[in-house]
């Protein structure tokens, strides 16, 4: 049992570092270049630096902080036990990949609550005056995820 806990698959570890470091490298440069700014990229898509303290969509931002941060805390790590699990029983490498989207997105997310106490958010879309909340490349990564993990299902 040891022995295959040691066995990281590579495509698992490689996705989960390379989303990490880009969440980080361009939450960072959105801090610096966006702050007070709203920058419209299409007709749809603008950025604008936005802090989240919740969860998804704000969720919890406004609940007492022993409420709030066992949640926040808590649960990127179940996240990465249950994706290094998954990908430990798959020998697909598809699902290695899929399970490392989800992990570095929880790791960026997790890093800006436990560093900044709050995560950094800055891609806003929208059709006209109807916008969806904001949001970084780690929500990008993990709904990416999840939309390749729903079509592999249906793949079967």
């Amino acid at each position: 049992m040891a022995e295959r806990l040691r066995r990281v698959p590579v495509a698992y570890l490689y996705t989960a570092i390379a989303v990490l470091l880009i969440d980080i490298i361009t939450k960072n440069l959105a801090e610096i270049g966006l702050r007070g700014k709203v920058v419209e990229l299409l007709p749809f898509l603008e950025l604008t630096l936005v802090y989240n303290r919740g969860v998804a969509f704000g969720f919890l931002s406004e609940a007492p902080d022993y409420l709030r941060l066992p949640v926040l805390l808590l649960s990127p790590l179940i996240g990465l036990i249950i994706t290094y699990v998954y990908s430990l029983n798959s020998k697909d490498r598809l699902t290695h990949v899929i399970m490392g989207l989800i992990a570095g997105g929880a790791l960026g997310n997790f890093y800006d609550r436990l560093v900044l106490g709050r995560v950094r958010d800055f891609i806003y879309l929208h059709w006209r005056e109807y916008y969806w909340p904001a949001f970084n490349l780690a929500d990008a990564s993990i709904s990416l995820a999840v939309f390749l993990l729903l079509l592999k299902s249906f793949k079967r």
